[in-house]
């Protein structure tokens, strides 16, 4: 017992040590260079100016998304945090929370499921920094966050007297996903409804109690959970009804879906060829573990069925798989169902089918712990979980200093924008991540950017006030060679753009570059530049026009 408790305790310092090793170079720079994160500090930063500061600039622009979107979390989190300090620092509590929150409340989760089998929780760590988190979708992290520690809440209190004192943070939980991620929110419904279902399957094989009692027991879980999902269910029905039906459904070939599996897709960020080289061993590990776990009972149960006949009776308890294996197996086959069945993007709404994939894999790692093996079958699972999160950090770390100092230097910029100033980003470097960088400007200062692909989305806290929001235009309208306009209303303010960054090189004589390029040489002139950005600045003061209607 002694020995025990020693292990358990080495164990779990070496599984800190992991995850403080795993968080580090995340938060070792200023700001984390992730896809969309600048326009989430951006857009937080949006909701102060409006909520707290009462900007009347940035309410001619903006507006609060009246709709109760599923994407408030993060936002409303870093938008708080933000008060009382730089969005450098509420970014990397955020960070803290994803990249701690996930591994322990995996862990945790796998205790709860299968106590003796803690090592396979060693495998969660490439996914605590999976491509979500690198294209910035700290609404989609934090709603796996809730969702492993909703779904253990349930598990620990199944069976317990549902009172308020309960079923409160239950609902909090559910309502949490909820506004975290819609699709993750579907997911955690319907695990849970599988294992009230199998739970309830079981019972009645087994004899568990008389038949009344167990329809009693059913009927008293589906009202907890209805209980704890009726307004966010009601929700989510109104978010996909009041969309229109004429949004663009993708779906993605079934060769293209099984090699996102066969990769660990959604472990993957920048380079499928080169990431590859590491996650194909997870997927390795995965097949091996399920042959071997399956094969054992296989070889159990025939050895059993060989023997002599003993006693009359049920088989022993050892030859059967823990009672979550089949809880975890039917939500296994559930998410590889939805994953090839439903499309991958509505509208601009995307990436679904390997969000569907992600929790797979948790479902699939959960399911292999189930297998009754020796612990020390969990030993290829750290040493695998550990190398392949190991050589995935080493393969960002450089990528992560180079798109930080861009991140860093775009940021700097801001000192030299005057506050309340309406700024049009250019982006010469046309690179896929980089797109949202020039929200960097925008995190500490109250900055308009005239670009903002939240406010256009109406998935997100903030939206474009449509009946105030002034049109912007660069150059002088009198001169057409000079002059770029964004949208003309009539009856609305129409307004000189003050500020042009531009991140990056652009080509003078390509497309509209050539206007752009006459329209800085002419009316703006050079205020600030570095390694990676340069800031225009307006000749003519702000003087706004108004349009008839």
């Amino acid at each position: 017992m002694e020995n025990s408790i020693r292990w358990q305790r080495a164990e779990l310092l070496i599984f800190t040590t992991v995850a403080l090793v795993n968080l580090l170079p995340f938060v070792a720079t200023r700001f984390f260079p992730s896809m969309d994160g600048p326009s989430h500090l951006c857009n937080s930063n949006i909701i102060n100016q409006l909520v707290f500061y009462h900007n009347s600039l940035f309410h001619q622009f903006f507006t609060i998304n009246p709709e109760p979107v599923p994407n408030w979390t993060s936002h409303l989190v870093v938008s708080l945090l933000m008060l009382v300090m730089p969005a450098f620092l509420a970014e990397k509590i955020l960070l803290l929370v994803i990249l701690t929150g996930i591994p322990f409340a995996f862990r945790t989760l796998l205790q709860t499921i299968s106590p003796r089998q803690t090592l396979y929780s060693f495998l969660i760590f490439p996914f605590s920094h999976s491509m979500f988190f690198f294209f910035g979708f700290y609404n989609f992290c934090l709603a796996i966050l809730f969702f492993l520690v909703t779904l253990n809440y349930w598990l620990r209190h199944e069976f317990a007297p549902w009172n308020p004192k309960r079923i409160i943070p239950f609902v909090l939980l559910v309502m949490a996903t909820y506004f975290s991620h819609i699709v993750i929110f579907g997911l955690l419904v319907l695990i849970i409804s599988l294992h009230i279902a199998t739970g309830f399957i079981a019972g009645l094989i087994i004899k568990e109690a008389g038949f009344i009692t167990m329809i009693t027991r059913l009927w008293k879980k589906v009202a907890v959970v209805t209980i704890a999902s009726i307004v966010p269910f009601l929700l989510f029905i109104y978010f996909f009804y009041s969309r229109p039906g004429t949004r663009t459904i993708s779906y993605i070939a079934r060769k293209e879906l099984i090699s996102y599996l066969f990769t660990v897709r959604p472990v993957i960020t920048f380079n499928i060829i080169d990431e590859n080289r590491y996650t194909r061993f997870l997927f390795c590990l995965l097949v091996l573990m399920v042959a071997i776990g399956l094969g054992a009972f296989l070889i159990r149960l025939v050895r059993k069925l060989l023997s002599k006949p003993g006693k009359p009776g049920a088989l022993p308890e050892r030859l059967i798989p823990r009672p979550a294996f089949w809880w975890l197996l039917a939500s296994a086959g559930l998410m590889l169902l939805l994953f090839f069945t439903l499309p991958d993007a509505y509208g601009t709404a995307s990436y679904t089918s390997l969000r569907i994939a992600f929790v797979f894999f948790l479902t699939l790692f959960l399911l292999i712990s189930t297998f009754r093996l020796p612990w020390w079958f969990g030993l290829p699972a750290l040493f695998i979980g550990v190398s392949v999160n190991l050589a995935l950090i080493r393969f960002y770390q450089p990528r992560i200093m180079d798109l930080s100092s861009l991140a860093v230097s775009v940021n700097k910029t801001a000192d030299y924008v005057a506050p309340n100033s309406m700024v049009l980003p250019v982006d010469g470097l046309e690179e896929w991540y980089t797109g949202h960088f020039a929200d960097f400007l925008a995190v500490d200062k109250p900055i308009v950017m005239i670009k903002n692909y939240e406010c256009v989305s109406g998935y997100f806290p903030v939206i474009w006030n449509k009946d105030t929001k002034p049109d912007c235009f660069l150059g002088s309208p009198a001169t057409p060679r000079r002059y770029m306009n964004f949208g003309v209303t009539k009856g609305h303010l129409y307004i000189p753009v003050d500020y042009v960054l531009v991140i990056g090189q652009y080509d003078p004589a390509r497309d509209w570059f050539c206007t752009l390029h006459r329209i800085l040489t002419n009316d703006f002139v050079l205020v600030y530049s570095n390694a990676h950005c340069r800031l225009f600045k307006n000749k003519a003061p702000r003087i706004p026009l108004v349009l008839p209607g």
